[in-house]
C-alpha cells in the first residue's frame, strides 16, 4: 500500500527541521522560529537558549534609532535583523 500525496507530504514535513530567523537579544544571537511570537515566549525561548534572562525581564525591539518596549502580551513579527534588549527589573520598588 503507498502513501497519498497528502500522507507523503506530512511525512516530508515531519523531516524538516522547523525553520528560524537569528536575531539578537542583549549582543547575543539567538534562534526564533519564523513567525509571530510574544514577548513573554520570546523572553522564554532566549532563556532555553543560555541567555540569562528571564521572564521578569523587560523587553524591547530595535526600530530605527530607539528601543520601543515589547509588553509580554505583545505580539512581534520575527524576521531577520531583529535586535532586542531586555533588562532586568530594578530591586527598589
Amino acid at each position: 500500500m503507498s502513501a497519498t500525496p497528502d500522507q507523503a507530504s506530512l511525512v516530508d514535513q515531519d523531516r524538516r527541521p522547523p525553520s528560524t530567523i537569528p536575531v539578537t537579544i542583549n549582543n547575543k544571537t539567538v534562534q526564533l522560529p519564523e513567525r509571530e511570537m510574544t514577548g513573554l515566549e520570546i523572553k522564554q525561548a532566549a532563556a532555553a537558549q543560555g541567555l540569562p534572562i528571564d521572564p521578569g525581564f523587560q523587553l524591547s525591539v530595535k526600530r530605527g534609532n530607539r528601543y520601543d518596549i515589547v509588553g509580554d502580551t505583545d505580539t512581534v513579527h520575527i524576521h531577520r535583523n531583529l535586535d532586542f534588549l531586555a533588562v532586568a527589573p530594578d530591586d527598589n520598588s
